[in-house]
C-alpha cells in the first residue's frame, strides 16, 4: 500500500512564535519520532511511505496538494492535535478532494484518541477512521488487510454510526520495533531554543508511572506504566543516528521522564554504555526534580548530558499536592543544587492555573523559581487537554471558557489560556505569566550568573536566541 503521513502545517504563528519558549508547557507538541517509528514498521513490511512534516518545514496545504498528485497515496495518516483539529480535518478533506475520494483518510494522535466520536462526527463527510492510542501495529494491520472489522484500536463510521473496536494492548516488546525512519526528515528543520541544532529525539521507553493529573501522553496515548527498551537497543539506535546524520550536535531523550527513580540502574547502564562505546554526543532529557543521586548525575554529565528539561510545575506545596506531582519543594531545591554541582543545565517548566491556584500561590512559585540555581525556565497556563483528569475537573466545574476547539487559539493562531478559575481569570494568568518571566530573566544576579556560566559558542548562541525570544514575547 502507498501511504502518505502528514504532520500538517499549523498555519501562520501557531506554535512557531517566540512565545514557544515561554509557554510551550501548555502546548501539545508534534514530534516526528512516533510517526517515523510507525513509518518504519510499515516500510519493514513492504509498504511504500512518504512523510510530509508541514509543521517543521512550513509546508503549505497547496504544496501538500502537489505532493499528493505526484505520490498518489492509497491511504493518508494525519497526526492531529486539539488546538489544530479543524485545520487537520481540512487536510483530510483536501486529501479526499485531490484523489477523487479514493484515498482512505485516517487520523492518529492524542486528540482523536480522547475524542474519537467528536472527531469522526465533525469529519463524517471525508474522514474514514481514527486509530486510538499506540498505533504502530494498528496501521500495519490495516495496511496489510485493508479491513477495519476486526482491527483493534480503531474507531470508524458505519451506516452513520461511530463504531469503536476494542482497545489494542500496549506493545510490551519495544525492542521489536524498528528504529524511526529518519531518512524521511531533515534534522535541520527542527528548532528548540533549549537544544543544540541539529538534534534528534530518541524515545527509550513509552508511558510514565507518575500520576500527574494534567500530563497528556501517559493518560491518553501510552499508559501509566513505563515500558523500557533494552540498553543495547538504545545504544544501537544512538550509533545508527550518528551514522545517518554525522553533523548531529545533540540527541534529546524524549521519554516523558527519562530519570524515573525505579529505573536508575538502567539509566546508569545507558550512560556507561555511551562512555564505553565512545558515543561522543551532547544529550538532553526530560527529568523529574526528584533525582537526588549525585553520583549518577555526575555520570550523566560525563557521558554527555548537557541539559535536563524539568517539570517543577509549582513552588507551592499545596498546588503540587493538588496536581498529584508527588514531590515537595524541599526535594526540588536539593535536586536543582545537585544538578548545578554536577554541571548539568536545568530548564525549569512551571505552570499557572492548577487546581487550587491563587494569586498568593503564584507569588510563591515566582519566588521559588528565583531561588533555584537553574539556567532557563518557562511559565505557561496549564492546559486541560481532553482525556486528562485535569480536563475532566475543569469541564465538570465549568471552568473552560472555550466552548469549541476553534477557541483554543487566538486570531493570530497562537494557543491561548482557556481556563477561568475562581478568583483567577484567563487575563490574570496571562499577566502573571508575563510578570513571572520578566521577574526571573531581568534579575541582575541571573544575568551575571549566565555570563560566567557560558562555556562554548553553543551556549552563547542559545542564550542570544533565548534573549531574542524573550524580548519578542
Amino acid at each position: 500500500m502507498r501511504i502518505l503521513f502528514l504532520n500538517p502545517s499549523y498555519g501562520k504563528g501557531f506554535c512557531k512564535t517566540a512565545r514557544w519558549f515561554a509557554r510551550s508547557r501548555a502546548r501539545e507538541q508534534r514530534h516526528p519520532d512516533y510517526l517515523c517509528t510507525a513509518i518504519a514498521v510499515l516500510e519493514k513490511d513492504g509498504h511504500v511511505c512518504k512523510f510530509i512534516d508541514g509543521a517543521a518545514g512550513n509546508i503549505s496545504m497547496e504544496d501538500t496538494r502537489k505532493v499528493i498528485k505526484g505520490f498518489l497515496p492509497e491511504a493518508v495518516i494525519i497526526n492531529a492535535t486539539t488546538p489544530s483539529i479543524y485545520s487537520d480535518l481540512d487536510y483530510a478533506k483536501m486529501c479526499k478532494e485531490e484523489t477523487g475520494g479514493r484515498v482512505f483518510a485516517l487520523m492518529v494522535g492524542p486528540h482523536v484518541s480522547a475524542e474519537p466520536d467528536d472527531t469522526l462526527n465533525k469529519g463524517r463527510a471525508f474522514l474514514d477512521a481514527v486509530a486510538r492510542r499506540e498505533y504502530d501495529y494498528t496501521l500495519k494491520e490495516f495496511a496489510d488487510s485493508g479491513s477495519l472489522t476486526d482491527l483493534k484500536g480503531i474507531s470508524y463510521l458505519k451506516d452513520g454510526q461511530v463504531i469503536h473496536n476494542p482497545d489494542r494492548p500496549f506493545i510490551e516488546d519495544l525492542d521489536g520495533l524498528p528504529f524511526p525512519a529518519w531518512h524521511h526528515i531533515d534534522p535541520g528543520d527542527y528548532y528548540s531554543p533549549a537544544k543544540r541544532k541539529p538534534f534528534l529525539t530518541v524515545i527509550t521507553g513509552r508511558g510514565c508511572e507518575n500520576r500527574c493529573s494534567f500530563c497528556l501522553m501517559p493518560q491518553v496515548m501510552y499508559g501509566r506504566s513505563y515500558r523500557a527498551r533494552s540498553t543495547e537497543n538504545v545504544l544501537d539506535e544512538l550509533e545508527s543516528n550518528i551514522r545517518l546524520f554525522p553533523s548531529l550536535k545533540e540527541v534529546m531523550f524524549e521519554d516523558d521522564t527519562f530519570t524515573l527513580r525505579k529505573y536508575h540502574e538502567r539509566l546508569e547502564k545507558i550512560c556507561r554504555g555511551m562512555i564505553d562505546k565512545k558515543i561522543r554526543i551532547s544529550w538532553a532529557c526530560n527529568a523529574r526534580p526528584d533525582m537526588l543521586d549525585a553520583m549518577l548525575l555526575r555520570l550523566m554529565k560525563k557521558s554527555g548530558c548537557r541539559m535536563m528539561c524539568v517539570g517543577f510545575e509549582s513552588g507551592d506545596d499545596g498546588v503540587l499536592t493538588a496536581i498529584r506531582k508527588g514531590i515537595s519543594t524541599d526535594t526540588m531545591k536539593k535536586f536543582a543544587g545537585l544538578s548545578r554541582q554536577a554541571g548539568i543545565s536545568v530548564h525549569g517548566c512551571f505552570v499557572i492555573g492548577a487546581p487550587g491556584e491563587t494569586k498568593a500561590s503564584i507569588k510563591n512559585t515566582v519566588r521559588f523559581a528565583a531561588s533555584l540555581p537553574i539556567d532557563t525556565l518557562q511559565f505557561s497556563g496549564l492546559c486541560p487537554y481532553p482525556g486528562t483528569e485535569f480536563y475532566a475537573w475543569c469541564r465538570d466545574n465549568d471552568y473552560i471558557v472555550a466552548k469549541d476547539w476553534h477557541e483554543w487559539v487566538d486570531p493570530g493562531g497562537e494557543q491561548r489560556t482557556i481556563v477561568d478559575l475562581p478568583g483567577l481569570s484567563c487575563e490574570d494568568m496571562n499577566r502573571a505569566i508575563d510578570r513571572s518571566l520578566y521577574s526571573f530573566y531581568l534579575r541582575p544576579s541571573y544575568i551575571f550568573s549566565q555570563l560566567i556560566r557560558t562555556r562554548s559558542i553553543y551556549d552563547i548562541e542559545a542564550r542570544l536566541k533565548g534573549l531574542y525570544n524573550f524580548i519578542k514575547s
